[in-house]
């Protein structure tokens, strides 16, 4: 067998086992118990929770598997024979080579956390938004993005792409909750002030005061070093404030925010442009170079430099700058990714007439989100994907050929086109969104390098070549998204007080960390279950189209809705998905727990209805699970199954003959009574707790739920 280096055999051989249960089915109990036993050992192996006697037991299982002709042996035993190395590497807790196994229960982050960029603890701020409590889930947003209003408003989102209740009934509404929390902040009086260490003495001068610059000031500031900021427009907020349109991100709520960071003591100079970087950096102790892509690329095509024709970019810097820019009456966009929408929009609110927008890729393959590509032809923009720009003509024609692919079979940008198949559109103005680049004068005369017009940084550290210099966001790493920039001002905060003490660099930034443990909410099964996510509030298209109306378009979550979407979260920072549970209920033969496998590439429950149907109350579950997000109850005479803060299963607890009330529920005790040879149901018939059943001298725990949660044990005391 061949297997690509750095593939966990362990992980394979657990999925392909689930699956192998999923569909027994309709096997007899022992079959699908002999599955899950399986898939237990196998789990609590890649847990670091295994032992090298289990791979004899999974020895014995795969033979047994065999002997019943399931297809589940040979997965089970070609994995233990070919990688025996690999599963007795995991037993004695040493390594996996994915790096995934073993400590996965101290590394764990759930889905969502791990994709952001900017490393949001986004489970514990939902919860916290659930419990009503904004200013706390500010706080733990604020611990890894000091934007959250911002974010809130105009992040793409890739959270919501990774959250598993994608393949149910939609995703969580992620991005409006952080706006909604910083909404209520801010119309109380402010955010939270964050703690700041005592002064080091240190000063730091920030070049550019967009979200990246923003962003490592915030940090620095925390860290107790003298910070300034330095900024070349009349207002602070770089593409935030002249990239993004007023109907997505208004300006007074930008302002807002940006106040929150200066009230920490951060000068924010603007209309200041630094025309030398070696004079600037002798007046501190370190330099951050936070310079956005503030210029137009324009495409290397006939007609480009024609009067009528301008740099999407430079459109929307333009308009947000409070120009009077006319455009139209017939406008063409080229361009195919958000910028491109954004201009398309801008476009109509200036005065146009009629919008065209042309994208190399076909609609599916467009990168702008679905979203906004769904809202610009409601607002009546009309889309050409799959042609590229062949020349603009003097005349006012813009000329496109058919575009046949965009990428070849490896994924690498080589448009291919096809020359016979023409599109031609009349148009007054031509703006290209099709590219972004940055303003690198500055570092001329310097030692800091660019490569292809972009300054070039340590990915880590954010330092330059030169020492106490450090350059990041846009304007090092190229044209990304809001949440990649603070991300990078995140890094380069951390790279610039490492430097400044002369110290490693925490190894834990610019990954996920837990930043609070809070109590899962308390929801009902069924509304666990079956709610929906929340659709945005939007203002009608008569509403925000016309010349001049930069009406903000979402009008934002209700209260409501944003609670309901955090009743919605399935917190997998605390349920990690590994399954035990579920195959310990199997093994048992109770059946009462079901996960869904998810585009995540883990287990999730979805259905929290199950369990009222089939739970016996005998705690199985919770005695495998590795991080108590499925756990028993006993309170008011009631045995409570809870999964995630949601009650699935309530049993009355039965009464002892002797007082009290005992450890059994009904049917957990029918459950081993069926299972018992009748000399031993004697206690049980009987209904003694444990503690009167030691006094009266009768086998001690005999009735307990630990004595009979997995059948192998039931067949020991026999």
């Amino acid at each position: 067998m061949v297997l690509a280096d750095g593939v966990c055999l362990l992980r394979q051989t657990r999925r392909a086992l689930y699956r192998h249960w999923l569909l027994a089915e309709d096997e007899a109990p022992e079959v699908r118990g002999l599955l899950a036993r399986a898939a237990r050992i196998t789990t609590e192996i890649s847990l670091g929770r295994g032992t090298p006697g289990q791979l004899a037991a999974l020895d014995e299982i795969a033979l047994e598997l065999g002997a019943r002709g399931l297809a589940a042996a040979w997965t089970l035993g070609s994995s233990l024979q070919h990688f025996r190395a690999q599963w007795e590497a995991h037993a004695r807790r040493e390594s996996c080579p994915e790096g995934i196994c073993i400590d996965l229960l101290q590394r764990h982050a759930a889905p969502c956390h791990n994709t952001c960029p900017a490393n949001i603890d986004i489970p514990s701020f939902i919860a916290h938004l659930g419990h009503g409590d904004y200013r706390a889930t500010i706080e733990v947003i604020r611990r890894d993005n000091p934007l959250p209003l911002t974010c809130g408003l105009v992040c793409p989102a890739p959270c919501e792409s990774a959250c598993v209740r994608g393949s149910g009934n939609g995703a969580v509404f992620i991005r409006p909750l952080k706006s909604k929390a910083a909404e209520h902040c801010l119309a109380e009086g402010g955010y939270p002030r964050p703690e700041i260490a005592a002064d080091t003495g240190k000063r730091i001068g920030i070049i550019g005061a967009g979200p990246t610059g923003l962003t490592a000031a915030y940090y620095l500031r925390l860290k107790g070093h003298a910070v300034e900021m330095f900024e070349a427009k009349e207002h602070a907020g770089g593409q935030l404030r002249y990239g993004i349109p007023a109907y997505r991100l208004p300006p007074d709520l930008l302002e807002q925010e940006i106040e929150q960071i200066r009230v920490l003591g951060i000068p924010i100079h603007t209309g200041v442009k630094i025309d030398s970087l070696e004079r600037f950096r002798l007046d501190y102790d370190a330099v951050f170079i936070g310079l956005g892509t503030q210029v137009a690329r324009l495409l290397p095509i006939e007609g480009v430099h024609e009067p009528f024709v301008l740099g999407g970019l430079d459109f929307l810097h333009a308009v947000r700058g409070g120009e009077a820019v006319h455009v139209g009456p017939r406008v063409v966009v080229i361009g195919g990714g958000n910028v491109a929408i954004d201009v398309a929009l801008t476009a109509l609110r200036q005065g146009a007439q009629h919008v065209d927008l042309v994208s190399l890729e076909k609609r599916r393959e467009m990168p702008a989100s679905p979203h906004e590509i769904e809202l610009a032809v409601a607002e009546g923009v009309q889309l050409h994907p799959g042609w590229g720009p062949l020349r603009i003509d003097a005349e006012g024609t813009a000329v496109f050929q058919f575009c046949e692919r965009v990428k070849d079979d490896s994924g690498r940008f080589d448009p291919q086109f096809d020359a016979g198949r023409l599109l031609t559109l009349e148009a007054d103005q031509v703006l290209l969104a099709t590219g972004q680049g940055t303003d690198i004068a500055l570092l001329e005369g310097s030692a800091v390098e660019s490569q292809r017009g972009f300054a070039v940084a340590d990915p880590n550290t954010k330092m330059t070549r030169v020492p106490g210099v450090f350059a990041g966001g846009d304007g090092q790493h190229g044209p990304r998204t809001a949440v990649e920039a603070i991300r990078a001002g995140k890094l380069a905060a951390a790279g610039i007080d490492a430097y400044l003490r002369s110290a490693p660099i925490d190894p834990a930034v610019g990954r996920p960390v837990r930043r609070a443990e809070v109590v899962p909410l308390a929801v009902a099964a069924p509304d666990r279950t079956r709610l929906r996510r929340a659709s945005m509030p939007e203002r009608s298209v008569e509403e925000t189209v016309g010349k001049g109306n930069y009406v903000r378009i979402e009008a934002g979550l209700t209260d409501a809705m944003a609670h309901d979407e955090a009743r919605r979260c399935l917190r997998c920072d605390v349920c990690i998905g590994c399954g035990l549970c579920m195959a310990a209920c199997s093994e048992m033969g109770v059946e009462a727990l079901r996960m869904s496998d998810t585009p995540a590439g883990r287990l999730a429950y979805l259905d929290f209805l199950r369990p009222a149907e089939h739970c016996i109350g005998c705690g199985a579950c919770t005695q495998v699970c590795p991080t108590g997000a499925i756990r028993l109850e006993d309170q008011d005479g009631l045995r409570r199954l809870i999964i995630t803060g949601t009650v699935v299963k309530e049993h009355p607890l039965l009464p002892c003959s002797e007082g009290g009330l005992t450890a059994w529920t009904a049917a957990h005790r029918d459950f081993v009574r069926a299972r018992l040879p009748t000399h031993m149901t004697d206690l049980l018939e009987r209904g003694l707790t444990p503690a009167s059943a030691r006094e009266r001298g009768d086998r001690p725990g005999s009735a307990t739920p630990r004595n009979a949660a997995f059948p192998q044990q039931v067949e020991e005391q026999r």
